[in-house]
């Protein structure tokens, strides 16, 4: 049996540098794989090193091994489709699942979740990037925004972190306790926050403990947040 020629050196020395970036070892790496993928998408700590040596290529890992690397890497669809050349892949090619649709994407432009004005569709020069949404993902009209500050960034680091990429429905204006919302707040600006209710007022919370609750007099809503990139899940 033929194995697949092995990957250019400059993609190991990519996952290395990423997996550094994190401040990971490789079995940290590896339990990530597995929290993400179970079993199917577990990549071993020696099989990562041989990935990041060149010796390994990442063509050689099941659909769902090399969905489960890119997340515990925490990298978005589109970098990962860029930097490997590889189609997005999704668990469902290796269990005979529909493989057009696990393949197929969808161009989005990127903008930044600026501290003032909205985001409107028309701006082309609000434009940073394109993100490549899974069809399963895409929804019409979504905007697909790129965070900048700490507000909603968790203690220890989770959370929606500066730089991640958020995926938000401007069809979903119902408000709902405990979701997370883009809003334009007056004097606040356009701004990504986790809506709750305290007795009869609606407040604006973040999940930063530093980032004090807001309880705006008028707010317009962007829509709500409905998946979270480069975590990948669903909000």
């Amino acid at each position: 049996m033929m194995l697949p020629p092995p990957d250019p050196p400059d993609l190991a020395a990519w996952l290395r540098e990423r997996r550094g970036a994190l401040g990971l070892r490789q079995d940290e790496i590896a339990r990530r794989t597995a929290a993400h993928g179970g079993e199917a998408g577990s990549v071993t700590q020696p099989y990562l090193s041989r990935l990041e040596r060149g010796t390994r290529p990442l063509t050689a890992l099941t659909a769902a091994r090399q969905d489960a690397l890119r997340r515990a890497l925490e990298i978005s669809a589109s970098e990962w489709v860029a930097r490997t050349g590889l189609p997005l892949l999704s668990p469902a090619a290796d269990t005979g699942g529909d493989l057009l649709g696990a393949l197929e994407l969808v161009r989005v432009p990127v903008r930044a979740l600026a501290t003032a004005g909205l985001p409107l569709a028309e701006d082309h020069g609000s434009i940073i990037d394109i993100e490549l949404v899974p069809a399963r993902e895409h929804r019409p009209g979504m905007l697909v925004l790129e965070v900048q500050g700490e507000s909603m960034t968790e203690p220890g680091g989770g959370g929606i972190r500066p730089g991640d990429r958020i995926y938000v429905d401007p069809g979903d204006l119902d408000l709902r306790e405990g979701r997370v919302y883009v809003l334009h707040v007056p004097g606040l600006g356009l701004t990504v926050k986790r809506l709750r209710h305290y007795g009869e007022h609606v407040w604006l919370t973040s999940d930063n403990p530093d980032h004090p609750p807001v309880r705006p007099e008028e707010a317009t809503i962007v829509g709500r947040v409905y998946y979270h990139q480069p975590r990948g899940t669903r909000l």
